[in-house]
């Protein structure tokens, strides 16, 4: 799902929401299905700021699928040597990051020379940015061949709840969640991506560096045991 920043998504109206809860609550489409909800609730894929750069994004991401069903993948000469090295790794007391590792990192004060990840230099195309950030998700290429990727995030991240207006009683909070484990919604993205990766065809890779899953009571009540069976499912 390819959003715009400026555009929502939705179910139902917010006219008719108000009319269902019998005062004015809500006051436009945005606060239902604008990115603020779905590109961090996992609906958007990909936020773009105008028709141009959503169909720019759609060619890019069609661009790592096959033509047809079951049909070959479509390979690119590589702009790099796929015999070269992997030039980034993390520095001392350095926690690693698990996008560099996938597509590089630029130049800095301290590094004249950009570094260079596991896939081919500038293929990097990452989905669902917004929503589970303790697992990275997206395409790749390696030696031109297109891939579907999987990685850890190691830093501790935040999840944010928007406060619902239709719900007196609630409030925006952000909720901090460790990196390296596998929480309800990043288990769930996680199976997620591997069967989509699945459906399109694609070669799957897994930069498996977790320590395993959330298990408190919350956790448990939102579904972490049944998201993290879908992965194995999803696996088999």
């Amino acid at each position: 799902v390819v959003q715009r920043v400026d555009q929502p998504i939705i179910l139902t109206g917010y006219a008719a929401l108000n009319k269902l809860l019998g005062k004015e609550v809500y006051t436009s489409h945005m606060q239902l299905g604008g990115p603020k909800v779905m590109a961090n609730n996992g609906v958007s894929h990909c936020l773009v700021e105008d028709d141009v750069s959503g169909a720019l994004e759609i060619i890019k991401w069609l661009s790592y699928v096959p033509c047809t069903i079951g049909g070959p993948l479509p390979l690119m000469q590589p702009k790099d040597p796929v015999d070269r090295d992997v030039t980034y790794y993390p520095e001392k007391e350095e926690k690693l990051d698990p996008r560099a590792a996938v597509a590089g990192k630029g130049k800095s004060e301290e590094s004249t020379e950009k570094l260079l990840g596991m896939f081919d230099d500038g293929e990097w195309s990452e989905l669902q940015a917004g929503w589970a950030k303790t697992v990275v998700t997206g395409h790749a290429r390696l030696g031109g061949i297109p891939v579907g990727v999987v990685a850890v995030e190691v830093d501790t991240v935040s999840m944010n709840v928007p406060a619902d207006p239709g719900d007196s009683t609630s409030s925006e909070k952000s909720v901090a969640q460790a990196g390296q484990v596998w929480f309800p919604d990043s288990a769930l993205k996680t199976a997620q991506a591997i069967e989509e990766f699945d459906l399109e065809g694609l070669p799957l890779f897994i930069l498996a560096n977790w320590r395993g899953f959330s298990g408190g009571m919350r956790d448990l009540f939102d579904g972490v045991l049944q998201n993290g069976s879908r992965i194995v499912e999803a696996l088999r």
